[in-house]
C-alpha cells in the first residue's frame, strides 16, 4: 500500500509541501549543505502533517477567501514553519553572541 494512503494524505498534499520546501531551500542563505537537506525534510514532513491545521489559521485570519484545499495548507505550512525556525535559531544566535560576545 503507498504510503500516502497509509498517512491519510493525497497527493495534492505531499505535492505541495515539497513546492513549500523547495520554496524555502531557493531562498536560504544560513545553512550548509548538510543543514540544508535535514531542514527541507523537516519542512516537507511538517507540510504534510500540518496541512489541515495550517487552513484552519488561515481562515481564521482572512475569513471567507480560501476554500478547504489541503494542498494550499500544505504549501504554506511548509515555507513557513522553516522560516519562523530558521528566524528563531538565527535571532537566538545573535542574542547569544552579543551576550557572551563569541
Amino acid at each position: 500500500m503507498p504510503l500516502a494512503h497509509k498517512l491519510n494524505t493525497d497527493l495534492s498534499v505531499i505535492v505541495s509541501s515539497l513546492c513549500g520546501a523547495l520554496v524555502w531551500f531557493l531562498n536560504q542563505h544560513y545553512f550548509d549543505i548538510k543543514k540544508q537537506s535535514v531542514a527541507f525534510v523537516i519542512s516537507f514532513v511538517m507540510g504534510t502533517i500540518g496541512a489541515d491545521v495550517t487552513i484552519e489559521i488561515i481562515k481564521k485570519i482572512i475569513p471567507g477567501i480560501f476554500s478547504d484545499e489541503r494542498a494550499l495548507g500544505a504549501f504554506f505550512c511548509s515555507a513557513l514553519i522553516i522560516t519562523l525556525t530558521t528566524n528563531l535559531i538565527h535571532r537566538v544566535s545573535q542574542i547569544f553572541k552579543d551576550k557572551f560576545n563569541l
